[in-house]
């Protein structure tokens, strides 16, 4: 044990490792030259069909779901075969009843009674 602590106590403040001479300098070109050369290789030229494809295969995804909604889906929801998934229906007012009658003409009435007192309260504010 004695003969081991001389030894660390020998390298003590030391670098015990050493490089030959002119090593470093040399170093960079003996890696370079161990390895393989690199083959240039040719760029691919894309063309516009490799461009435009994945947007072609999108468009032909939302169609096919279109087709599958409307084939399979519609005869399920009860749907005639032509008719729209979305229906706009417009009501006309002599189909309206008495009740929506009553309640177009209140809301005609508070419409007329509040722009009153809008228009009211802007020529207050101009003079």
């Amino acid at each position: 044990m004695r003969k081991e602590q001389d030894n660390l106590n020998r390298f003590k403040g030391q670098n015990p490792f050493s490089v030959p001479d002119g090593y470093m300098e040399t170093l960079t070109d003996r890696i370079m030259s161990q390895l393989p050369k690199k083959e240039e290789v040719p760029v691919k030229h894309i063309s516009m069909l490799d461009r435009v494809r994945p947007w072609l295969y999108m468009a032909a995804m939302f169609v096919g779901l279109g087709l599958f909604f409307k084939v399979f889906l519609a005869p399920l929801a009860g749907e005639a075969e032509g008719d729209l998934l979305v229906k706009n229906e417009m009501v006309s007012y002599s189909a309206l009843t008495t009740q929506q009658e009553e309640d177009m003409e209140y809301l005609e009435y508070l419409e007329s009674r509040y722009l009153d007192t809008l228009l009211a309260e802007q020529y207050e504010d101009v003079e």
